[in-house]
């Protein structure tokens, strides 16, 4: 599940309308909106700041959501990574966008040595 479907999955859930977002957001329809819960457009951190104040989430409940869309982006569908990832205390957002990085990186590399 992409980062949009779980936004709309958190939407949904709370009974909020895609135009009560798109409002908050600055958008008069809720095209916006639509575009990134259906995988189109990837928002900017600022507009994520804002859909979670719209969810009622903290922004780490909001980190929490990008997290795991970017590792089942990545491929990495284990339970046990992704908590043991989110529950490291001490490792600032920006060492674990690094390791995600590496790893991407590691993860293309093999791609490309199945193909030779």
């Amino acid at each position: 599940m992409g980062l949009g479907e779980k936004l709309k999955f958190e939407r949904v859930k709370r009974g909020i309308s895609q135009e009560e977002i798109a409002k908050r957001l600055g958008h008069k329809t809720n095209s916006y909106v639509s575009e990134v819960e259906g995988e189109k457009i990837w928002p900017a951190e600022e507009k994520l700041k804002i859909w979670a104040e719209v969810l009622g989430m903290s922004w780490e409940e909001m980190e929490d959501l990008i997290l795991e869309a970017k590792l089942e982006e990545l491929g990495i569908s284990d339970p046990a990574f992704t908590v043991m990832f989110k529950e490291i205390p001490k490792m600032t957002p920006e060492e674990k966008k690094s390791i995600l990085r590496a790893y991407e990186a590691v993860r293309k590399m093999r791609e490309k040595k199945k193909k030779t």
